[in-house]
């Protein structure tokens, strides 16, 4: 008998976070579900690691060279068997209630086949927030393709996210030619299709957001949402205001990670001399010394005010629930 839900986790040179990942995934309240852990060529000890664990519902799958994420999530969903996809990205966790509260979404609104959860933020050693404000309106049922671009209106990560199986055989998988926004691209095509979408307000995994998301090829990032965005069919008029929010959200990054001339190249090339008008753009100008000051200013500030010794009984208990994964 096939399980309720197969969770995918692809990874790369992150053996101890995948691992943690993986305990998280085995500690659920709801034992329905099988595991797919595709390694993606690891050059560390990842296959020494996850080769460790012996659990019936376990499945490890070792490429010999380095693909892609997207290409080690198509793998396990062709090799999987459940009539749900869960996504687990392998810096993240699962937890333990989360697979036994989409299990009960999904008896609730069996129509609905794309459903994501909210998240713990979890940086600098604490857990600084969710991944969205639990009262926020969010759009469900059936919503236009390019609602999945951004957060704007969906709020998801993958990691927060479980799809049923047959929008797969339906919409196709993630392409092959995309690296950093393939999910992105899929569910607006998925979307588009008229899958329905659901959420969850209570978090349900925890979010880590870690220096080595932060180093990243800007300006593929912004033409694989322009591409995603293209796959979710808006109107021009539409398509033209999220253009101009994608190059703003891609410069304010770029300015946050201490790189504003690269910010202020990108807003010139993403929205021509008009950029030169704009409040962001300005800031550029400010000296990086500055910048970093305020950086670390800022980071100072979310260490202290969200010490684990400040944290109320709820953030108490999740603390306590991941320490021993980690």
């Amino acid at each position: 008998m096939s399980p309720s839900v197969s969770v995918v986790i692809p990874t790369y040179n992150r053996a101890r976070r995948a691992a943690a990942a993986l305990r998280s995934v085995l500690a659920q309240t709801d034992g329905d579900f099988e595991c797919w852990v595709v390694d993606d060529g690891s050059t560390d000890d990842t296959r020494t690691v996850l080769s460790a664990f012996k659990d019936p519902r376990l499945h490890l799958v070792f490429n010999g060279t380095n693909q892609g994420q997207h290409v080690c999530r198509n793998q396990a969903i062709r090799a999987s068997s459940a009539p749900w996809i869960a996504f687990l990205d392998s810096d993240d966790l699962f937890l333990p209630e989360r697979l036994c509260r989409l299990r009960q979404a999904c008896e609730s609104r069996p129509k609905t086949g794309f459903w994501f959860t909210n998240a713990y933020i979890h940086r600098y050693g604490r857990i600084i927030g969710t991944l969205f404000d639990p009262a926020r309106a969010i759009p469900e049922g059936k919503v236009p393709g390019w609602y999945a671009v951004g957060d704007k209106h969906l709020p998801y990560v993958t990691t927060t996210v479980m799809v049923r199986r047959e929008a797969f055989e339906k919409t196709g998988y993630f392409r092959r030619d995309l690296r950093i926004l393939e999910d992105t691209e899929l569910y607006a095509r998925m979307l588009k299709d008229g899958l329905e979408v659901g959420a969850v307000r209570e978090p349900l995994a925890v979010r880590f957001l870690h220096e080595g998301q932060i180093t990243r090829d800007y300006w593929r990032d912004y033409m694989e949402a322009l591409e995603a965005l293209h796959s979710g069919s808006p109107h021009a008029k539409v398509e033209a205001q999220i253009k101009r929010e994608l190059a703003f959200e891609v410069g304010e990054y770029l300015w946050r990670a201490l790189k504003p001339d690269q910010a202020r190249a990108f807003l010139l090339e993403a929205l021509g001399e008009g950029a030169r008008r704009t409040a962001l753009y300005r800031r550029t100008f400010l000296p990086p010394a500055l910048l970093s000051v305020g950086r670390a200013g800022r980071e100072l500030y979310l260490r202290l005010r969200h010490h684990p010794m400040l944290a109320g009984p709820e953030l108490r208990g999740v603390y306590r629930t991941i320490a021993p994964w980690l």
